[in-house]
């Protein structure tokens, strides 16, 4: 087989409203944290488990960006298809890996599945941070 494939599929589950980030570029990214569940019985305990894992979620395609912030709140389930990026962050002495999953038009998308209950507070604000 030749080439590679860097391809990332999750249903999952906003954590937080998403957030809106102006870029220097003049352009802006779209992005949340994810969470996954793995649900599965302990034969040993006679009890369900459940392991939760998070995602934090990167879009650059404007016209998804824009869907999400529209659309998407915090419990709101979505399908998304997606590239992983990896990279290094440093502050100060410390240095780590970010992991993010990038969703860039190029063969990605994100597919609500189900928006969340609405709530009887009132309607907040969209979360922008400008650079």
């Amino acid at each position: 087989m030749r080439g590679t494939v860097n391809r990332v599929i999750l249903v999952g589950n906003l954590g937080k409203d998403p957030l809106r980030e102006d870029q220097e570029n003049g352009g802006s990214r779209v992005s949340f944290p994810l969470a996954t569940s793995e649900i599965w019985s302990d034969q040993s305990q006679g009890k369900r488990k459940q392991m939760r894992e998070w995602h934090q979620i990167v879009c650059l395609d404007q016209r998804l960006a824009d869907m999400t912030m529209r659309k998407c709140r915090k419990g709101t389930q979505v399908l998304v298809e997606g590239r992983l990026r990896a990279t290094l962050v440093s502050e100060g002495p410390a240095q780590w890996v970010r992991t993010e999953i990038v969703i860039d038009g190029s063969g990605c998308d994100i597919t609500i599945l189900e928006l969340s209950k609405p709530t009887r507070r009132k309607a907040k604000k969209p979360r922008v941070r400008k650079n």
